[in-house]
């Protein structure tokens, strides 16, 4: 790859067309009402325009290479020039939708530790042969630096890899949370009965009133209902885990991390396929990510924080799907051994459970009283047994939480975990916290106690870690270990 400027592929023009069109779509419809010949006129104009605007655009964004840096220029009437120094670089990221494949391309984007920046610095569509040109260059860039006793070292390093199976998809699919799922699976349930019922004529609920008595569910056949309600659930359970099981195959499916010259490479997908190159010492810190199942079995979801990966709608940073303390001694701690704590952690004082259970016992209380009297048509049983269930659940999170609040400190790195039903631990580089902040109500200083909140270093400017209801003293620790 040389000097000289490479532009977009010429499909880039084309999808800028069809955007622009799209936006006037709503403008066109109620132009066509008119019927002038010149309101013909100008909606040929704005295509026209559209058409040059998209030449033009693609004429005026282009890049090139001079030595270790990144130009980039962009703007139609007013130009833009960023030079990218490939040391700034945090993540490549190289993907490729259905039509891209078809075409030989791929989308690449490039972000830096400017995380004031609201989008990617760097985005083009290019030929994938010249997409891994480029991502070889500013990957190599560091390696080239090296005295030639570094890369004499590195010749007996292993460069590891590992590519995830079909059965640890399938192991992550069916144990994480699936709050979401549930929710949305409900309201399908539910616009499905509406529209039968709208092709039936007829009302499922008046069907039910007319030929079932809810007093004698309730009182002769408590246990039939039951068992129904219960098989109604292990069905719903099933679908879930199956469609769950699909969307994860194909969102997943081949998933390869890779570890050479100090860089980690990501790639996954079915159809969408996505690649990520993050520099190791771009990695600010490690989540682990326990959902109560995984919790049980000792499993988690590894992800990364660092600036690029994750950024994007509906994406999360994945280091790898499903992990544990194998792949963490085989894989992880030989590539990020800097990320190992041995030290002890500290618990919140036995006298905060209360603290953790009392606010997720009462709000459910305060909303659920009212509704209790508000509802009518429904038997007070089942009321009852709706909001006992719902507050054992949420004194259950508040105990769990308590359980897995923690938070440990050495000179390298921080080490926080919260969490109730879906517990997650941080892993943070000393060097990447930005801020730590003591927080404290009367009721905790009275108790000494306080709650610390660690800003980090990462996509999101507003990106931190909470720990609550911790000792006060601790903060001592806490500043005592910072790097300044």
């Amino acid at each position: 790859m040389t000097s000289k400027p490479i532009r977009n592929h010429w499909t880039v023009i084309i999808q800028d067309i069809f955007t622009s069109l799209k936006n006037l779509f709503i403008f066109f419809i109620l132009m066509f009402s008119i019927r002038k010949a010149a309101v013909y006129i100008g909606m040929g104009i704005l295509i026209i325009g559209s058409v040059i605007k998209a030449i033009k655009k693609w004429k005026d964004t282009e890049f090139y290479i001079e030595e270790n840096l990144l130009v980039y220029k962009t703007g139609i009437l007013r130009s833009t020039k960023q030079e990218i120094p490939f040391n700034k670089i945090d993540t490549i990221d190289v993907g490729k939708s259905l039509v891209d494949r078809i075409f030989n391309i791929c989308t690449v984007k490039i972000n830096t530790g400017n995380v004031t920046e609201k989008e990617t610095e760097f985005n083009m569509k290019l030929k994938y042969s010249l997409a891994e040109e480029l991502r070889e260059i500013i990957l190599s860039s560091k390696t080239g630096n090296e005295s030639d006793l570094d890369l004499l070292d590195k010749k007996d390093e292993k460069n590891l890899e590992k590519v995830i199976s079909i059965k640890e998809i399938v192991i992550y699919a069916v144990t994480k949370g699936k709050l979401a799922w549930a929710i949305g699976g409900f309201f399908a349930v539910m616009n499905l009965a509406d529209d039968f019922e709208k092709f039936a004529k007829t009302s499922i609920i008046k069907s039910l009133e007319e030929t079932i008595s809810m007093n004698s569910i309730v009182f002769e056949n408590r246990t039939k209902v039951l068992f129904m309600i219960i098989g109604v659930l292990i069905l719903v359970y099933i679908i879930i885990n199956l469609l769950s099981i699909i969307f994860e195959i194909v969102k997943f499916y081949g998933f390869t991390i890779k570890v050479k010259n100090d860089n980690f490479s990501i790639s996954y997908g079915l159809i969408n396929k996505k690649e990520y190159s993050i520099p190791i010492e771009k990695i600010h810190g490690l989540k682990y990510k326990q959902g109560l199942l995984q919790q049980w079995l000792g499993i988690y979801t590894l992800e990364t924080v660092t600036i690029g990966y994750g950024d994007e709608k509906n994406e999360k940073a994945i280091l790898y799907p499903i992990a544990n303390n194998k792949f963490k001694e085989e894989f992880l701690d030989k590539m990020l051994p800097e990320m190992i704590f041995s030290n002890k952690v500290e618990k919140p004082p036995k006298s905060s459970i209360k603290r953790f259970m009392l606010m997720r016992i009462l709000i459910p209380l305060i909303i659920l009283i009212p509704l209790y009297f508000i509802i009518e048509g429904i038997p007070s049983e089942f009321k009852l047994v709706v909001i006992a269930v719902i507050v054992l659940l949420s004194a259950i999170a508040g105990y769990l939480n308590y359980k897995n609040t923690s938070l440990g400190v050495t000179d390298k790195i921080i080490v926080t975990s919260a969490g109730g039903f879906t517990k997650t631990t941080n892993y943070i580089r000393q060097s990447s916290i930005q801020s730590i902040e003591k927080i404290q109500n009367p009721l905790q200083r009275k108790a000494m106690i306080c709650d610390y909140k660690l800003d980090i270093q990462s996509n999101n400017l507003a990106d931190s870690v909470k720990v609550r209801h911790m000792e006060e003293e601790l903060i001592d620790s806490l500043y005592e270990n910072l790097i300044v």
